[in-house]
């Protein structure tokens, strides 16, 4: 094991949020992201109908099917998932999905779009970017192919060239977006989220 990776390491064990996410049985402390915007901007209700993309190892998806049981779940991810209940997975590139599944009408009208989606990271800004950024434009063109006219996207970004223009590009879909920095994610990492709330059904 490398320096780096060893430092990584001892660092990710020691998160108060992987010891707090081992300790309440969660997939992931990604969990604790979800929750806090969750619990600020209400957005997961009862019979809400939600679509997790690039959803494994769950723990988003494991967040919303705790919090209510009458919830639809469709969760898309090219790794496998284990099971989780209330909540239908999908083995899929999400892109695949986006054209095999959306497009055929396959599903109802979703009320939240949620994506905690990112590239596999090298640590060159120049690269990670722009990678996110090209999963951020999927991820966006399914939510405004499968939302409801009330319906909400909240997807991880990273700060860097291309995001500004990204998110400016998102605002004239909906009627309102945030860029949120949860405490669970870490303060020396780029990583921010887009709330994206309430889609204009006409753009």
């Amino acid at each position: 094991m490398g320096k780096k990776t060893n430092n990584w390491y001892k660092s990710h064990i020691n998160d108060e949020f992987v010891k707090l996410a081992n300790k309440e049985n969660w997939r992931s402390r990604a969990v604790y992201k979800l929750k806090e915007i969750d619990e600020k901007y209400d957005l997961i209700s009862s019979n809400s109908k939600i679509l997790d993309l690039g959803s494994s190892p769950g723990g988003w998806s494991q967040y919303a099917s705790r919090k209510h049981k009458n919830i639809t779940i469709t969760a898309v991810d090219l790794l496998k998932m284990e099971n989780i209940e209330n909540v239908n997975f999908v083995q899929s590139d999400i892109e695949d999905f986006g054209k095999n599944y959306l497009k055929n009408g396959c599903f109802d009208k979703i009320d939240l779009v949620m994506s905690d989606i990112a590239p596999n990271i090298s640590g060159i800004d120049s690269a990670d970017v722009p990678a996110i950024l090209s999963l951020a434009e999927i991820v966006t063109d399914i939510a405004l192919g499968s939302l409801n006219e009330s319906g909400n996207l909240l997807i991880k970004l990273f700060q860097g060239k291309g995001t500004d223009e990204y998110i400016k590009e998102t605002k004239q879909f909906f009627k309102k977006v945030r860029i949120i920095k949860p405490k669970a994610s870490r303060s020396n990492s780029r990583e921010i989220y887009m709330l994206a709330s309430t889609l204009r059904l006409n753009g």
